[in-house]
């Protein structure tokens, strides 16, 4: 996973590494708000906000260069004090990656904590991040997960192969010709409608799990009802059974979240390793836990 976390951060720059961190900032503190630029007032030397507590500020410059980091970081906070922001931590993100902070930038934060001691004044780099991300696994697995592992824009997703391909694995697994209509709460009663018209909501007890899939939800139903008919529609109901009996046998025992994550990665680990397969597996996914409601809690 070391390698996988470093590489993510030497792809970042600029608007995507701010996004991520905000995203990485919401799991350790739940309640942080992003802040939207506002014309010329601009985001106010704030990109992540919570009241009282934080001020977040992320930058993530294609060179790192001393002067100009020192520049802005003295720049951004005292900004952030006239804009009279509620706050008692100021971070200021940096990506480095992984090339250490020069020294003089060390000096910097000591000058500004020194001025102001009633505030929290610390440079956060990569290897803090790193670290952050394996202190926030053991109780968020799978929220980390989606932010590592699903990064990604999928909107002109078109391997239509790749999603046949998982389709067919799937109905041809063994587990399925072993399944039973009744072991399903909700599943059997739904009927795959061709045009797509009757959706059900996601009503599993977690909030943050209706937001797991993202845009794999809005992808799914175009991509799934232009296919449906050609994979067949009794093949199709089966594969939703198998997805539905590898995440009930985990739901027992685990909560939702964790639920989930460990029926991706079973059925994953079946497959060749391959980006749209993966892809594909997760708009498949999203499809049946959001036009079948197959997570129901009854």
């Amino acid at each position: 996973m070391d390698d996988k976390i470093e590489l993510f951060f030497y792809k970042k720059d600029g608007n995507d590494f701010e996004d991520f961190i905000v995203k990485l900032y919401k799991i350790k503190y739940p309640r942080l708000v992003g802040v939207k630029p506002q014309g010329s007032k601009g985001d106010g030397a704030n990109d992540g906000y919570l009241s009282g507590e934080l001020v977040l500020q992320v930058y993530a410059p294609e060179k790192i260069e001393a002067k100009k980091v020192i520049d802005k970081l003295e720049h951004d906070f005292q900004r952030a004090k006239k804009e009279n922001w509620n706050f008692t931590q100021w971070h200021f993100v940096i990506n480095d990656k992984f090339k250490n902070i020069h020294r003089d930038i060390h000096h910097k934060v000591d000058e500004l904590k020194k001025i102001n001691p009633n505030i929290d004044i610390r440079v956060v780099d990569t290897q803090t991040l790193k670290n952050m991300i394996y202190d926030l696994q053991t109780d968020n697995s799978l929220k980390i997960y989606v932010l590592l592992e699903m990064d990604r824009d999928i909107s002109n997703f078109g391997d239509f192969e790749k999603f046949e391909t998982i389709v067919d694995f799937l109905s041809k697994e063994q587990a399925i010709k072993n399944i039973t209509t009744y072991d399903f709460m909700n599943f059997s009663k739904e009927v795959f409608l061709p045009d797509g018209i009757k959706k059900l909501e996601i009503n599993i007890k977690d909030e943050y799990f209706s937001k797991t899939f993202g845009t794999y939800i809005e992808k799914s139903t175009s991509i799934i009802e232009e296919f449906k008919a050609k994979v067949g529609f009794d093949e199709f109901e089966n594969v939703g059974k198998y997805i539905q009996d590898i995440y009930q046998k985990y739901e027992k025992k685990v909560i939702s979240e964790q639920a989930l994550l460990k029926t991706y990665k079973e059925i994953y680990s079946k497959i060749d390793s391959d980006q749209n397969l993966e892809i594909s597996l997760w708009i498949t996914i999203a499809y049946f836990f959001d036009i079948c409601d197959i997570g129901a809690i009854e």
